[in-house]
């Protein structure tokens, strides 16, 4: 049974991306508790005072790297379960997380209502991989991803928007605010900020324009 007000964990060096997921967290769980990390000595020293109740890893940190450095979180707090992030999603990374014991793993490019969905799994305990493309999942179960090669290896998933996440970057591209395209499509403000956070990240910008503009020149939104 998972926590009336839970005690979240957030570890992850993207400001936006940490922001925009706090705050969703926040919304969500209005009684609730969020603790930001940006790198992997903050989240020891904050697991050093206290215990949360799930911790959300990004798996690319600035002083090492989620899944290697996972024996060091669990060291701290050993029956806390782990959720994963990362913005390139491998059946390779899949396989190590599973066979980490990491409860869930959350591509950066999920939806709001996947993230919500995949923190709620976690906190209860449960596995929480079905956010991951279906096509990663196979590629981790197939005979030939059990042998682990000896260097650890991330490859970037295709790319895979929702229509929601597409329409939002539309509306990027012609300065809506926020307010504007939580009005527009019916969506709450904080979700939307939240949404535009994912989409930042995993485009790699620094901004809402150079989130528009990388997605065309992906090909993924007409010009």
């Amino acid at each position: 049974m998972s926590a009336p007000h839970p005690h979240f964990l957030l570890v992850d060096d993207h400001a936006l991306f940490r922001t925009g997921l706090g705050l969703m967290l926040s919304e969500h769980w209005p009684q609730g508790r969020v603790t930001q990390a940006v790198n992997l000595a903050q989240a020891l020293e904050s697991l050093g005072r206290e215990t949360p109740d799930l911790v959300l890893l990004d798996v690319h940190l600035p002083d090492g790297h989620g899944l290697a450095d996972l024996p060091a979180l669990r060291a701290k707090a050993p029956a806390c379960p782990v959720l994963m992030m990362s913005a390139d999603v491998s059946g390779q990374q899949i396989l190590q997380a599973r066979a980490a014991g990491v409860t869930g793993f959350l591509p950066k490019v999920a939806s709001a209502a996947e993230v919500l969905a995949a923190v709620h799994s976690a906190l209860a305990g449960q596995p929480s991989y079905a956010a991951v493309p279906y096509a990663v999942l196979t590629q981790a179960s197939a005979p030939q991803a059990l042998v682990a090669p000896p260097v650890m290896q991330v490859a970037e998933a295709e790319p895979h928007l929702s229509q929601r996440q597409l329409l939002i970057l539309g509306y990027l591209g012609r300065g809506t605010p926020n307010k504007a395209i939580a009005r527009q499509m019916g969506m709450n403000e904080n979700e939307v900020r939240a949404e535009v956070s994912w989409l930042t990240e995993w485009l790699g910008a620094s901004s809402r324009e150079q989130a528009h503009a990388e997605a065309v020149a992906r090909g993924l939104l007409q010009p």
